[in-house]
């Protein structure tokens, strides 16, 4: 019996030691498996490494294969005469707007530097300049007057070609699209027309005085674009819309402008607008104007009344006050109702006198789009 004890003590005690074993084993079995998920994950991470590299490597040799065929990229020149829909739109109330819609000319430029400005009285829509030769083609389309639409023209200069491909022949020439890319828009003043214009990537130089236009809707993008108005346009617009993003836009002589609605907005960019031009006696414009992203510059004539209820706001930024010291007690002065408002970024609003010239933007006309070095 004593001995049958003795025996049950060692088979307990070699049972707690398997056990004790067995705790000190298991942190040991987590440890190892942490580590194989962690070799099995650098493992991975390095296939896929690998595997980017190999598909880059490829996707470069097929663009620098299509590059060898296409060669390098040319500046062609460009002379082209573009006949607007004969349409003509009515004269039109600034209130109510145009009484049937006439024709609308549609401008698309991408990936150069461009310049759009008032042409001969009497000619046609001229597009002169160069493009690059292969990876670039100017686009002509016509479509007639649907349902409320009047008839439509446009002009586009589009890629031929991916923008790897673009990207890998400006690398390889050195020659940005910018130093190829070159166009003049030439619009004849004496017709009315809605314009669209649509320019990115690149430098824009748009000079629109002058112009008789029903409706003006212009996107500026991922560039350094200014559009002015360096004379007044030759009747009232009853709206402007502007929109801006990723790049430094200017707005220049919007007084010229005639309009009773401008709004404009931009994204991410510093964005500068000058008031200056003759601004419609006896009426309140509107101007709206919303900046995100960066700094907004804005220049007021003293000449120029802006409304009591006219507001500047800002949002995780610094709003500009509205500065009224100087400005005209005329009552028949033009007058603004003046709508700011800015998101992440600052805000400056400057009254200027006329005969000053501090502080207002100042029109600065483009390259001559026709002087290509090769």
């Amino acid at each position: 019996m004593a001995t049958r004890g003795r025996l049950s003590r060692q088979n307990l005690a070699g049972a707690n030691l398997v056990h004790s074993d067995m705790d000190h084993a298991t942190p040991m079995s987590n440890r190892i498996s942490w580590k194989r998920k962690l070799l099995f994950a650098l493992a991975g991470c390095a296939s896929v490494g690998a595997l980017l590299v190999v598909v880059g490597l490829a996707v470069a040799m097929w663009a620098t294969s299509v590059v060898d065929d296409l060669g390098p990229p040319t500046p062609v020149a460009i002379a082209v005469s573009v006949a607007v829909a004969a349409e003509v739109s009515p004269a039109i109330d600034i209130a109510l707007g145009p009484a049937r819609p006439g024709p609308r000319l549609e401008i698309d430029l991408a990936d150069g530097r461009f310049e759009v400005v008032a042409g001969e009285p009497g000619s046609e829509v001229q597009v002169n300049g160069a493009c690059a030769s292969h990876y670039y083609e100017l686009v002509e389309e016509h479509s007639a007057a649907d349902g409320a639409d009047g008839p439509v023209t446009a002009i586009r200069l589009r890629p031929t070609s991916s923008s790897l491909v673009r990207m890998m022949a400006a690398f390889r020439g050195g020659r940005p699209d910018t130093e190829v890319n070159r166009l003049t828009v030439s619009i004849p003043p004496d017709r009315a027309l809605a314009l669209v214009l649509r320019v990115k990537q690149g430098e824009s130089r748009i000079d629109l005085g002058g112009l008789t236009l029903t409706d003006l809707d212009a996107e500026l993008s991922r560039g350094d674009h200014r559009l002015g108005f360096g004379t007044p346009l030759a009747q009232p617009v009853p709206q402007i819309r502007v929109d801006s993003r990723m790049g430094n836009v200017e707005l220049a002589g919007l007084g010229n402008a005639r309009a009773r609605l401008l709004s404009a907005s931009s994204r991410m960019g510093n964005f500068s607008v000058d008031l200056s031009g003759v601004w419609r006696d006896g009426e309140v414009s509107e101007l709206d104007l919303e900046h995100s992203m960066g700094d907004l510059r804005l220049s007021v004539r003293t000449a120029v009344r802006l409304s009591a209820d006219s507001v500047s706001s800002a949002t995780f930024g610094e709003g500009g006050q509205i500065d009224r010291r100087g400005e005209t007690s005329d009552t028949d002065a033009p007058a603004l109702r003046l709508r700011v408002s800015t998101t992440m970024g600052s805000t400056r609003i400057t009254r200027y006198d006329t005969a000053e010239s501090d502080g207002v933007a100042t029109w600065l006309p483009a390259p001559a789009a026709g002087a290509i070095v090769r």
